[in-house]
């Protein structure tokens, strides 16, 4: 009897659904295409190399196009349609789908396509290419259980599945809903309590709002954004290391919380660094679009992987604005969008015109990068930058008033531990010597004592890298210190016990390939990361950041070994490298950089000369800008850095200040 009854249920039901199939109109995207598709399109759709008789089902120009038999498609007359008498007909030589593609159309889905034909053959795209239409809720029966809009249109669906809606959950579940939703945890007990106890009216709304005032809201939302937006701490591809992009996630994070509109929200993280004057935050919103997987690995082709990433950018926009899937475009036009092969590589062009480079370098800080302050650093920070700017333009005002000496001086304006004996830049001579020239019994450096290091150097014309001088110690780890160059990119390393290493790295491809170029690296004793600096032709340099996870200096860094000059440098030259027992400031590092036009008699250069040895506003300001550069490397030591989109202007390279 259970079974009869089962049974007689399941005509009755099915026979309701025809019913109210035949009398609802049918819906072009949910019932039609799904069946053209499935059954028309692989002969008749949009691959132009498979498609039949030239005929395309899946455009309505197409569909409806006159033919010299006739239309496929005759809104309001099935019968004088083409695609309607072929899927009908008895011959089943005619008969569309033929055999050999191995499909079938059921009497059902013929039916369908008849009365859609016979209601006019309304053609709806993708909702994706549709305006969005408030649509009026709809009639229901039990008008006393909706409280708004949206539930009359979950009950008119409901009713019309002959269901009736649940009982109200009681306060308990309902807190514990909510709760799970807005923030993805659940209530705590004082949480509970508190709605329970609340009696007045508006009790939900009240329960729903603290929930959406918790900054635990914004964590909620925002990780599904990031999965969206391929978020990660690691490159991916290659050795995979870490990166430095977390303020971006906490920027996503806190846009939901403070409920940022979604066309900034959206405007921000495509285009935040184009804005004018961008906020540090609108710069930190690009990291959308370095989120994205990269590689140091050496014989990779650089052009095809700017391509991988360019297309990883177009793929991710495309998902997460437009709802599309559109990387069917990179071999082809899209077969079911539209969106032709040359639009998917123009969108691409937009994410290939940064100053990012293909190789990442295997570092954290990947440049583009830009510094992201404490918030209780922020105030300082900006008056420190600006302060530093106008001394620097007091420091231009002082100079043009000053006169070059006349003779050019002999004596050397630093005392210096260490000279090598090396050819002046006049003479251009290139060091050709297997591993570098060799300087026996230099001094000795020490972990807890000051001391820097400057050189002037040409590279060949080609972007390796280079080690530009050291003193190191091969047989342990390379314990000891060194200057290198790679991808352009100046580093001042110091490493200590058991190869644990500091360095100072610049944030940008400083270095000129070709050109002369000269590099100071600073070291203040105190074993931090935090204690280096790095000047690139005498001008105080952006850097990567550590943070919280900057290393300390262990052991000893006092090797016997000789300094080597011009290490892999064969092709290029080197002509000035010193050594200092204290730190340099960047006034004198700028000195160091012009000392070899300055021994050459350069009127400008010996400006520098006169400014730094017998001008004193000139060295109370040289003081100053010492000290700002002090207090602003530990800003920064204590904040973060993150990777950002920065656009690429011609050959120039970005700038922007960082410590």
């Amino acid at each position: 009897m259970g079974t009869r009854s089962a049974g007689l249920r399941a005509l009755t039901l099915a026979a309701a659904c025809i019913t109210l199939l035949s009398a609802a109109t049918v819906d072009f995207q949910r019932d039609v295409r799904p069946v053209l598709s499935d059954n028309c399109f692989q002969c008749h759709g949009p691959d132009e190399k498979s498609r039949m008789a030239g005929l395309r089902l899946d455009r309505r120009d197409t569909a409806l196009e006159a033919r010299p038999r006739g239309a496929a498609i005759v809104p309001g007359k099935s019968a004088a349609s083409l695609l309607v008498q072929r899927i009908s007909e008895t011959n089943a030589a005619r008969r569309m789908p033929p055999e050999s593609a191995h499909k079938h159309l059921t009497p059902a889905q013929i039916d369908l396509l008849r009365q859609w034909i016979d209601q006019g053959a309304s053609w709806k795209e993708h909702w994706a290419f549709q305006a969005p239409v408030k649509a009026a809720p709809p009639a229901v029966r039990n008008v006393a259980w909706p409280r708004n809009a949206i539930d009359r249109f979950v009950l008119a669906r409901l009713e019309a599945e002959g269901l009736a809606p649940a009982p109200a959950a009681d306060a308990r579940t309902l807190i514990r809903r909510v709760a799970l939703d807005v923030t993805g945890l659940p209530p705590k007990p004082a949480e509970i309590d508190t709605y329970l106890k609340d009696l007045a009216p508006g009790a939900y709304e009240r329960m729903v709002d603290r929930y959406l005032a918790s900054p635990h809201y914004g964590e909620h939302r925002g990780r599904y954004w990031l999965d969206a937006a391929r978020y990660g701490d690691t490159h991916g591809i290659h050795i995979d290391n870490y990166r430095d992009i977390w303020p971006y996630r906490d920027w996503v994070i806190a846009a939901f919380n403070r409920n940022l509109p979604f066309d900034r929200f959206t405007l921000e993280q495509l285009a935040g660094d184009l804005l004018p004057n961008p906020t540090l935050d609108q710069r930190i919103a690009t990291g959308f679009q370095r989120c994205a997987v990269t590689t140091n690995e050496a014989g990779i082709i650089e052009d095809e992987y700017a391509e991988i990433y360019a297309k990883d950018r177009a793929d991710t926009t495309g998902a997460v604005w437009l709802g599309l899937t559109v990387g069917c475009a990179t071999c082809h036009d899209h077969k079911f969008d539209p969106i032709l092969q040359k639009d998917f590589y123009a969108l691409g062009a937009f994410f290939r015109n940064t100053t990012q480079k293909v190789m990442d370098g295997n570092i954290s800080d990947t440049p583009p990068i830009i510094l992201v302050p404490r918030a209780e650093d922020r105030a300082r920070w900006q008056a420190i930058q600006s302060r530093l700017t106008a001394v620097a333009a007091e420091m231009d005002a002082v100079r043009k008033l000053t006169w070059a000496p006349s003779s050019v001086p002999t004596s050397e304006p630093i005392e210096t531990a260490f000279i090598a004996d090396l050819p002046a830049v006049a003479s251009l001579l290139p060091f050709i010597r297997p591993g570098g020239r060799e300087f026996e019994n230099p001094p000795k450096q020490e972990a807890e004592k000051p001391f820097s290091v400057s050189a002037s150097f040409l590279l060949p014309a080609k972007d390796q890298s280079y080690v530009v001088a050291s003193q190191q110690n091969s047989r342990d780890r390379n314990r000891g210190w060194s200057i290198e160059i790679a991808g352009r990119v100046a580093a001042f390393r110091i490493v200590g016990n058991n190869g644990e290493a500091i360095e100072v790295r610049s944030a940008n491809p400083e270095i000129k390939l070709g050109e002369w170029n000269h590099v100071t690296g600073t070291y203040d004793g105190s074993r931090n990361q935090s204690g280096l600096a790095l000047y690139v032709n005498g001008r105080n340099v952006s850097v990567q950041g550590l943070g919280a996870r900057a290393a300390k200096l262990s052991g000893n860094i006092n090797v016997d070994d000789p300094i080597v000059a011009g290490r892999s440098l064969a092709g290029g030259y080197i002509s000035d490298l010193r050594v200092f027992r204290r730190v340099l400031t960047e006034a004198e590092a700028r000195l160091m950089s012009e000392w070899p036009a300055i021994r050459g008699g350069d009127r400008a250069a010996l400006v520098t000369y006169q400014l730094q040895t017998a001008s004193e506003p000139y060295r109370r300001l040289a003081a100053e800008q010492h000290k700002l550069n002090l207090e602003a490397r530990e800003i920064a030591r204590r904040g973060a850095v993150t990777q950002v989109m920065e656009e690429r202007n011609g050959e120039a390279p970005f700038a922007f200040t960082l410590y």
